[in-house]
């Protein structure tokens, strides 16, 4: 019907107009995404989630500093934090490491299905020093900590 409407625009630019997904995105999977999928050398699921626009630096760093503490999978604590939805890290998965989505699936449904979080921003933070890490309980508290993404390995 959109399509019918706007004749000169093309399909991606009809989604990005109605704010539907960022342009960023749409670029993404026209431009880089064939060549990805196809490349046998594989990144972390993070590495896709940020070059589709799907996931800020501070997200990615805030990932991280949870999956540190909390020993959860990337993708799942991107879900957890209500930053992307579990579909799309099953497509991303899907496409780039099959297997790690059969593990992915599984571990959703014996340990994350009764887990509630707290919306981001009614969180309390407090800074803390990377010392200091060993003694945190609850991983929402590490999302003030600095840390250098060039110094930490992604884990998928």
């Amino acid at each position: 019907m959109e399509k019918s409407i706007y004749t000169n625009l093309r399909f991606g630019e009809i989604v990005a107009l109605h704010g539907w997904l960022p342009q960023e995105t749409i670029d993404f999977f026209v431009e880089e995404w064939p060549k990805l999928i196809q490349d046998k050398e594989k990144q972390p699921i993070g590495f896709y989630l940020k070059k589709a626009g799907l996931l800020t630096e501070e997200q990615i760093k805030q990932i991280l500093k949870e999956q540190w503490q909390a020993s959860y999978r990337f993708g799942a604590l991107a879900v957890l934090n209500g930053w992307v939805k579990q579909e799309t890290v099953n497509f991303f998965l899907e496409y780039l490491n099959p297997n790690a989505l059969k593990e992915s699936t599984r571990i959703e449904k014996t340990t994350l299905s009764g887990i509630k979080r707290t919306p981001p921003q009614s969180r309390k933070h407090s800074k803390q020093s990377l010392a200091s890490l060993k003694k945190v309980a609850d991983p929402e508290d590490l999302a003030e900590i600095d840390l250098d993404l060039d110094e930490i390995e992604w884990l998928s």
